[in-house]
């Protein structure tokens, strides 16, 4: 894979790379932070897949994470000073989020996600709404956040997978290993760690080799079919649902911003997770 442009100038937290295969690379960069999702780099992720969608030299797009992991969810400490005093501008910001994080799904052309290590709350809901998921062996993901008062942000888990998985992921916030996960049908593809990148440049390449106006047809086939079915009627609901859990958080989420604020958030989280030590 030769990489035929390269440019960091227009963005903070993101790399946006274009190989000789027509793939774009977008690399989620805010490896100290674990790539966790921040405003900026929501916008920023938006506005590349856009660009992407809109440059006829571009066919597929790979969206991976730099440093130790994929991407950790939500960034907590900028969570932690959120401005709650509106349940009006509150829900605002939930809909303008989740335009930014469904656009892997809105855009015409396919989405890969490159997963390593983890994709937790927010990083876990990015995997889901790429087309392509790819994984390393070591992987964990899931909903994790939800053991902290936190809730999920677009729901689109449970039109992947059976009722009672749903229901297990959901409602017991545990992680799940790369394997688990294939077979309940979250991930495409599990790949040893030292493997990732070539299986995911290898099924780039493939899909990108395609006639590209077939692969964008299928595409918006494919969603229009699932979105028919409920899948946008659902995800609206469920946005609706957050946004006074936003404003009014559950007691143990407010324990638990209070915590991040005052003593930082790695005591905020070992402190939450000491309650469930030992039951998974």
């Amino acid at each position: 894979m030769e990489i035929i442009s390269h440019e960091t100038t227009e963005y903070e937290h993101l790399l946006y790379e274009v190989d000789d295969e027509h793939v774009c690379w977008l690399t989620l960069n805010r490896p100290d932070s674990m790539n966790s999702m921040n405003e900026r780099l929501l916008a920023e992720l938006r506005a590349a897949l856009l660009r992407a969608d809109f440059d006829d030299k571009i066919n597929v797009v790979v969206i991976r994470g730099a440093g130790r992991g994929f991407c950790a969810g939500h960034d907590l400490y900028e969570d932690a000073t959120d401005d709650r005093s509106s349940i009006y501008g509150y829900r605002m910001k939930y809909f303008r989020q989740f335009d930014q994080f469904t656009t892997p799904w809105t855009i015409s052309k396919p989405v890969i996600a490159s997963v390593h290590k983890f994709a937790i709350g927010k990083g876990f809901e990015l995997a889901l709404f790429c087309d392509i998921t790819i994984a390393s062996s070591d992987t964990k993901i899931g909903y994790n956040e939800v053991r902290y008062g936190i809730s999920g942000h677009c729901m689109f888990m449970p039109w992947l997978v059976n009722m009672k998985s749903a229901k297990d992921l959901l409602l017991t916030g545990r992680d799940v290993s790369a394997n688990e996960a294939k077979d309940m049908g979250l991930i495409t593809e599990v790949v040893p760690p030292e493997d990732l990148h070539e299986a995911t440049r290898r099924k780039a390449t493939l899909m990108a080799r395609m006639p590209p106006d077939m692969q964008r047809m299928h595409k918006m086939y494919l969603n229009r079919v699932y979105e028919m079915q409920g899948l946008k009627g659902a995800t609206d609901y469920y946005l609706e649902l957050m946004a006074p859990l936003g404003v009014l958080p559950v007691p143990e989420y407010a324990e638990f911003t209070k915590m991040t604020t005052e003593k930082g958030l790695r005591a905020a989280l070992d402190h939450a997770q000491a309650r469930y030590e030992g039951l998974d």
